[in-house]
């Protein structure tokens, strides 16, 4: 973690493997942040409340055993720095969000999201550029 970091209460930060927090990030009440896959979250980054950062899947290739008999697998997050993630924003695993981007409340990140743009929806999209 890095320098003058704020974590509100509630917050959970559950794996395994490893999460790097950059300086000055902020995460707020009752967020998420887990899985089997490496989670990086740049500088300056604002988180607020009830986000969750998902990086891992269950494994269900395998249509004769149960999905909960075969596993999960690691998939990678990365947060850019400057980043501003709206309240109850969700990002799965193989996932980057670019240098300077806004994620818009209630959207599920589910693809790359470029820098400087800022994005909304389910699936999260870009809707303009800042």
């Amino acid at each position: 973690m890095g320098k003058n970091c704020n974590i509100s209460d509630g917050v959970t930060i559950f794996t395994p493997w490893n999460v790097s927090i950059g300086d000055r990030v902020s995460i707020n009440v009752s967020c998420y942040i887990g899985g089997e896959g490496d989670i990086t979250i740049g500088n300056f980054v604002a988180i607020a409340h009830n986000c969750s950062i998902i990086s891992e899947t269950h494994i269900f290739t395998d249509t004769t055993i149960p999905i909960k008999e075969q596993g999960t697998m690691g998939q990678p997050i990365s947060i850019g720095n400057d980043v501003w993630l709206g309240s109850k924003v969700t990002i799965l695993g193989n996932v980057n969000i670019g240098d300077g981007a806004i994620i818009g409340a209630n959207s599920l990140v589910t693809k790359d999201i470029p820098e400087n743009v800022i994005a909304v929806g389910v699936p999260c999209k870009v809707i303009r550029f800042r």
